[in-house]
């Protein structure tokens, strides 16, 4: 009974240290509502052609989409699909007018790690920027007959 009551309070306070390393703080709520901390000067992005968890475009999807310089190229390199599921390559550039509206993008399409590689034109009613990829409103049979041009 001497040496099994040492082993018990040593499990006793082990126990007590894992239940008070457990507790939580209640989080403090902010003093100004979200909606104050925000600007109030209205965009001049215009939100891109949406997609659906399907890989489709939206009904609503249109042919105009504005980018900033820094988001244009923040779309380089995104992955580009087909619009039945297949990835087909990945965004090369955007061309865009001066107001920052894009009149084609460049995608390079087929080859293996950047060998054997086609660069090919898309107009904006072609394709649709999704959350993290770009989606086309083709099928994989109908890119191959998309325009190619030089790198």
């Amino acid at each position: 009974m001497k040496k099994l009551a040492p082993a018990m309070i040593v499990a006793l306070l082990a126990g007590s240290s894992a239940v008070l390393a457990q507790t939580t703080t209640t989080p403090t709520t902010p003093t100004t509502p979200p909606s104050t901390t925000m600007p109030s000067a209205p965009s001049t992005i215009t939100p891109p052609p949406t997609v659906d968890t399907t890989g489709r475009m939206s009904p609503t999807a249109t042919d105009s989409i504005m980018l900033t310089d820094e988001q244009a190229k923040g779309w380089v390199n995104k992955p580009l699909y087909s619009s039945d599921g297949k990835n087909l390559g990945e965004v090369a550039a955007f061309t865009r007018d001066g107001a920052g509206k894009v009149t084609e993008m460049h995608a390079d399409v087929g080859g293996f790690l950047g060998i054997g590689e086609t660069r090919v034109r898309l107009m904006p009613s072609q394709f649709a920027l999704g959350s993290d990829r770009v989606v086309l409103s083709m099928t994989s049979e109908q890119a191959k007959t998309l325009p190619k041009i030089a790198k």
